[in-house]
């Protein structure tokens, strides 16, 4: 039997590069392979050549697209996925759900439906995961599976294969006579050395994604912090995979695909530095040179845990720095301050490690003077890479529903609401009152203002040479990361057309 994992369109609609490796679809096409299942991964992103731009200081607009985009049943995109669909011949679809993409994640199901109108429909992933009486309600969508599902996927296979008890699957969200019924929740699969390898070898068109895409990995599940605008699908509980696993995993993935750089993208990579320390030194003792990046929060820094991970590869660090407002930082829940921030900033400075400071604007209470103390923050820290983004609601978390309380949020809107909306304005009642105390032109005007001062931090031509410096190694292993880094560094000098 034969499974055809989806992962829909949306940055290829919106006109963006993607960055984005299906990881969770592997480890899901693994599972099933274990079962005794067949299993394909389609990432519509990456169905063609990745391309699309890299200025994410237009991303509200390039959103605009895609919606007419994912409207217009006879685009380009949507073609080819029919196409690409039918030739793999599959006797069940599964589709992975993220909320930003759920108006994708809508037109998928239908699309697979009205070509294949017998092959069950299964929906997953975090938006499944947080609305999942939504996520069954849509008419083509069979079956729903909430939370972690590499243990869970294949007994639902299973039980459609030989007929058995769907009652009996856990954390399964289905339809019995007319009515959603929500099966109890699955436990969290403890040991996590139990689970299959992710099977990259799934991936359809592999040759659209570079060494440095299938070095994407987990070395542990789960975040104990409290964050305010997080989803803790986890319940704020971390589990470790053991140090042999992830070398094991780094041995195949070097093998298969020739990967040196590696990308381990727990939630808070350093939240037990005995872990760190373990497969520091485990790295050090392989065979071959590689070089990771990481995530983690600046209160989990030091400069010997620094030294430590630079020694054994580290190329790249990412932490949260949100808001330089110290009212609206606190609101964030991080349980950082400005202090820890700028303490961190200096030793990862100080180490010449290539670090991107994540920052956020548009919280509902925040003020005109709340986002200018972030733009000067932005100053203090500097970073190697600053992202910037607009705060998005997400359900199920703390600021959802105090934004749902204080009148700017709608927790329920209609499917159809999502094939007609911004990916930015979901939730919104009215996408012109984001925050309370400012208006919406002079929130755009100072949207615009952030978003310009960023991008120009970015391709910075300084930051472009220390930010190249400090992946060095990543290029000496794989010289055609260089290639693929300075095609992006010149359109950040608005030099792409050099390019073609």
């Amino acid at each position: 039997m034969k499974l055809l994992l989806i992962d829909p369109p949306f940055k290829s609609f919106a006109g963006i590069f993607s960055l984005y490796f299906p990881l969770g679809l592997t480890y899901l096409a693994g599972a099933a392979k274990k079962a005794g299942f067949d299993c394909k991964i389609l990432d519509m992103d990456a169905a063609e050549p990745k391309e699309g731009s890299l200025n994410y200081s237009r991303e509200y607009e390039h959103y605009s697209n895609y919606v007419t985009s994912i409207n217009d049943a006879g685009h380009p995109t949507w073609q080819l996925m029919r196409r690409l669909v039918v030739d793999q011949k599959p006797d069940f679809i599964g589709i992975t759900a993220l909320t930003t993409k759920f108006g994708s994640v809508i037109q998928t199901a239908r699309f697979c439906r009205e070509i294949l109108p017998d092959v069950p429909i299964i929906v997953g992933g975090a938006h499944a995961s947080t609305m999942p009486d939504l996520t069954a309600s849509i008419p083509e969508v069979d079956y729903v599976l909430r939370g972690e599902s590499d243990e869970t996927l294949p007994d639902l296979l299973n039980a459609l294969t030989n007929k058995g008890d769907l009652s009996k699957v856990g954390s399964l969200t289905w339809k019995k006579a007319g009515k959603i019924v929500h099966n109890p929740d699955a436990p969290f699969t403890q040991n996590l050395d139990s689970l299959p390898l992710p099977d990259r070898q799934a991936l359809l068109n592999p040759e659209h994604y570079s060494s440095e895409d299938m070095g994407i990995m987990l070395t542990s599940r789960g975040c104990p912090f409290r964050c305010s605008y997080c989803f803790h699908m986890w319940e704020r509980r971390v589990r470790f995979r053991s140090v042999a696993s992830v070398i094991e995993e780094i041995e195949q993935v070097y093998r298969e695909f020739g990967t040196t750089q590696f990308s381990l993208k727990d939630d808070s990579f350093t939240v037990r530095r005995s872990h760190v320390l373990s497969l520091c030194e485990a790295l050090k003792k392989l065979p071959f040179k590689i070089t990771f990046n990481c995530t983690t929060r600046v209160d989990l820094l030091d400069d010997e845990l620094l030294t430590i991970m630079k020694d054994a590869g580290l190329a790249q660090l990412s932490v949260g720095i949100e808001s330089g407002s110290s009212s609206i930082l606190k609101q964030t829940d991080k349980d950082i301050t400005h202090a820890q921030i700028l303490k961190a900033a200096a030793m990862l400075n100080r180490h010449h490690i290539f670090w991107t400071g994540y920052f956020m604007i548009g919280l509902p209470t925040e003020t005109e003077e709340d986002i200018n103390k972030t733009i000067d923050f932005l100053r203090c820290a500097r970073p190697y890479y600053a992202g910037l983004g607009v705060y998005n609601p997400f359900p199920r978390t703390k600021l959802f529903d105090q934004g749902v309380q204080m009148g700017l949020l709608d927790p329920n809107p209609p499917l159809e609401h999502f094939l007609n909306t911004n990916p930015k304005d979901l939730f919104f009642k009215d996408p012109k009152k984001r925050v309370l105390k400012i208006d919406h032109q002079k929130f755009l005007e100072l949207s615009e203002s952030a978003s310009q001062k960023f991008h120009r931090h970015n391709s910075n031509l300084f930051n472009l040479i220390r930010r190249g410096f400090a992946r060095r190694r990543a290029y000496m292993y794989d010289p055609a990361l260089l290639k693929r880094d300075f095609g992006r560094g010149l359109e950040f000098l608005g030099l792409g057309s050099l390019l073609k």
